[in-house]
């Protein structure tokens, strides 16, 4: 076991919500500020977690009145699970999009090259293909 003692630091609710909004307005990401605080990335997206289901539940309404609430705050809360989920599914994808994109233009790059040394070689000059120009009517 080590010397050290892990002691917990105690956070206010305004701290916590000055970190959480931080994420929120998307000024800083979860892994940044988490480190600038000395804080498990975890326990950030926690807060976030916590934050969003409080406004959920806080803007559902318990009163009776002019319109009637269809879904129940569990409801919301799928939703929301399901859009987050959503999110993630995407936001992994277009990183393999975009990862894809640039082994692509490696390869067409690597294929340029070996062309032109390929003519190089043969003693043949490269030109540009170009499209005819439409004549404006």
């Amino acid at each position: 076991m080590s010397d050290k003692s892990r002691t917990r630091t105690p956070y206010s609710a305004e701290e916590k919500a000055q970190i959480v909004l931080a994420v929120l307005h998307h000024k800083t990401s979860i892994q940044k500020i988490a480190g600038e605080k000395n804080i498990a990335p975890t326990l950030v997206s926690l807060w976030k977690k916590q934050a969003e289901d409080a406004i959920l539940d806080r803007f559902v309404s318990t009163r009776p009145g002019r319109r009637k609430v269809e879904a129940t705050p569990d409801d919301i809360k799928d939703e929301l699970r399901a859009a987050r989920l959503e999110a993630r599914t995407a936001k992994t994808r277009a990183t393999r999009l975009e990862t894809s994109l640039k082994a692509s233009k490696a390869r067409v790059a690597a294929l340029e090259a070996g062309i032109r040394d390929l003519a190089a070689v043969m003693g043949c000059k490269l030109v540009k293909a170009t499209r005819p120009r439409r004549k404006k009517a």
